[in-house]
């Protein structure tokens, strides 16, 4: 009889106990956001798609074809191809710049090692797609402009200049 009346006295504290925390996490403010009508406020550091941004004041981007990218990438998801002068040698620009994001794993390791800070990893977040071919992008033709804190924090980096 005892045992019996210590479980039924236990299962009620242990509900109290249940229904506390239910009660406390009822009146705080919510964690969950109604997306897509509200947007996540991305930190700076958030590492989205790979893009190579368009410089306004030089009219281009700041691409030199060094190759340190495509060496840095683990997964071989950049190719660059060179411009090729009229004398028939390689110049210091890229014509081409390939980026597979089917197999880039967003470790920002080609950002990293840019020199010129050529390239970014973007805010952009929603890359599904029903086409495989859609994840082939050729970043110089897209002239792709930042925008936000991203924008800000990318033109800070060629003030020294």
């Amino acid at each position: 009889m005892f045992n019996y009346i210590k479980n039924i006295i236990t299962g009620l504290i242990s509900l109290c106990e249940g229904l506390w925390v239910t009660l406390k996490h009822f009146f705080r403010p919510s964690f969950t956001l109604q997306y897509p009508e509200q947007r996540p406020v991305l930190p700076l550091r958030f590492r989205g798609r790979l893009v190579m941004p368009y410089d306004k004041e030089k009219n281009d981007n700041r691409c030199t074809a060094c190759m340190l990218c495509v060496k840095a990438c683990p997964n071989n998801s950049i190719s660059v191809e060179k411009m090729i002068g009229e004398d028939g040698k390689p110049k210091s620009k890229a014509s081409k710049y390939f980026y597979n994001l089917a197999t880039c794993m967003f470790c920002n390791l080609c950002v990293e090692a840019c020199p010129f800070a050529a390239i970014v990893m973007s805010d952009e977040y929603e890359l599904a797609v029903y086409e495989k071919e859609k994840l082939n992008l050729e970043l110089i033709s897209e002239k792709y402009n930042l925008t936000g804190p991203k924008e800000k924090w990318w033109a800070s980096k060629f003030k020294e200049e």
